[in-house]
């Protein structure tokens, strides 16, 4: 099991991005404009959008404070297009075309996790330093799909990768350049979720780990017995069983300790094929269970953020 805790982007860690902001359709907010209801702006300096929700003039979107007398004039309806990658939430995607460019600067990176990816391939560039030397290099082919025998390798399913974490990054260099490129065959490039920043390796993941969904979506049956859906996000939730070194016992109790309420990068394993166990979210409980004299067994319930 490995955690990601990633950097919190700002912009002065984001050197560039060939994601446009503003995107076509985001309108950036004028406070001389008069603005109708369902009227939607972005701010440069939130990179959030929003929408109105009463007419209103000159009430900025950021600082626009309801009272008991004076409704709110807008409601935050996400990120920009731009930024949409670097927030909290699973669902909200970057797009653009390929290749898609995205250049960082994020202090000592150890791990890469990428979710919600549309592409053929990944690949990520470190340098030591801004126009320095690389000292990481690689491409990951975002073909997941399985071939067991050749009726599958003529017929089987396109299935893409959307979910890529890489955990082999030098993690020494606190001023290094972090550039990012995603190339699409057709159609536009896109990712949701990049987050790099250190890892901390917690221990081995043993078998039994169990993975599933919280599903949000509201289901109602009427007195006749008919079933009306109405389809909502959903979020994933994962149990596993960790063996742990006992050297190891304070400074993972500790970091469990101060992760209690930061989303991070969960990693139950890196093995091909168990994509499902990289989860953005964050732990619901543990507790770490002295089992033997040399090793110990944490138990971690993880929930992923909502998508």
């Amino acid at each position: 099991m490995k955690i990601i805790r990633p950097a919190i982007m700002n912009d002065s860690m984001l050197v560039s991005s060939t994601v446009p902001e503003p995107a076509p359709g985001e309108v950036a907010w004028n406070p001389a404009t008069a603005y109708a209801v369902d009227a939607e702006v972005y701010l440069a300096s939130t990179h959030r959008r929003y929408r109105a929700v009463t007419t209103s003039t000159n009430r900025n979107p950021a600082t626009d404070i309801p009272t008991a007398t004076v409704p709110a004039a807008w409601v935050d309806i996400g990120p920009t297009l731009r930024w949409a990658m670097f927030d909290d939430v699973v669902g909200t995607v970057s797009s653009g075309a390929s290749p898609l460019v995205v250049v960082v600067r994020a202090g000592s990176v150890g791990g890469l996790p990428l979710f919600e990816l549309a592409g053929r391939t990944a690949r990520a560039v470190l340098t030591d330093s801004p126009g320095g030397t690389v000292v990481f290099d690689r491409t990951v082919d975002l073909d997941g799909t399985i071939i067991a025998d050749v009726y599958d390798w003529f017929f089987a399913e396109y299935q893409p990768l959307t979910d890529v974490v890489m955990t082999d990054l030098p993690g020494q260099y606190p001023s290094g350049e972090l550039t990012l490129t995603i190339t699409n065959t057709s159609g536009n490039a896109a990712v949701g979720v990049f987050k790099p920043g250190p890892i901390h390796d917690i221990g081995d993941t043993q078998y039994g780990a169990s993975i599933g969904i919280l599903d949000f979506s509201k289901k109602e049956r009427d007195a006749f017995g008919r079933v009306s859906i109405l389809e909502r996000a959903f979020s994933k939730r994962a149990n596993f069983s960790i063996m742990t070194e006992k050297t190891s016992f304070n400074r993972i109790f500790r970091l469990l300790a101060s992760l209690r309420a930061t989303p991070c990068v969960y990693i139950g394993t890196e093995i091909y094929g168990y994509e499902p166990l990289l989860i953005y979210g964050f732990y619901r409980d543990f507790s770490i269970d002295v089992a033997y004299p040399t090793h110990h067994l944490c138990s971690l319930e993880v929930e992923g953020m909502t998508q």
